[in-house]
């Protein structure tokens, strides 16, 4: 009876290759979010038609390519959770503000979350929101990448300083059978 389930799966597993059912066959690494927070990043004050400010840090991605094999195409995916912007001042002129993500040694830029500014009351806070996933060939081989804040509008006219909290979450994927063959 034994050696009967063992053929069968045998056969259907002979079965599934045969279609080319590839998906069944993979290898995943994930980290649900990884968080990092700047505090007292400084801020030159706005000189005068100056409409915009950038900023960037350095965000860890940790070792997620451990488990991964070095020899095999990988798809990955970065999905921003939260970019929170907590400001000494008032930051209601800021109109808009965009967060991008960078590779080390890259100059390609990758939008991955923006704010619009909804109303004039006084704020000191601005959290950025997710654009949706954004997948870097071979993201997950990288032990950080560079987050670039963007802010542009009616910025403070004197220096200002601010704490940065950013999460995203990454996902790799490899496929098994491209490490088999």
């Amino acid at each position: 009876m034994r050696k009967t389930s063992i053929r069968a799966l045998l056969l259907s597993s002979f079965a599934l290759l045969a279609t080319g059912c590839e998906s069944l066959f993979f290898i995943e690494a994930e980290a649900e979010e990884i968080c990092k927070t700047e505090r007292d990043l400084s801020f030159p004050a706005a000189v005068p038609l100056t409409a915009n400010v950038q900023r960037s840090i350095n965000f860890p991605l940790g070792d997620l390519a451990d488990p991964l094999p070095d020899d095999t195409t990988v798809e990955t995916e970065l999905r921003l959770r939260l970019f929170e912007v907590t400001a000494d001042t008032d930051l209601s002129g800021v109109e808009r503000a965009s967060v991008s993500v960078r590779r080390p040694g890259s100059n390609d830029t990758h939008v991955i979350g923006e704010y619009t500014r909804t109303g004039t009351a006084p704020t000191r806070i601005i959290q950025l929101v997710s654009t949706g996933p954004v997948d870097l060939l071979d993201l997950a081989r990288e032990s950080e990448l560079e987050l670039i804040f963007d802010a542009r509008g009616s910025l403070p006219s004197q220096d200002w300083s601010a704490n940065v909290r950013a999460c995203a979450g990454v996902k790799a994927h490899a496929n098994y059978f491209d490490l088999v063959f």
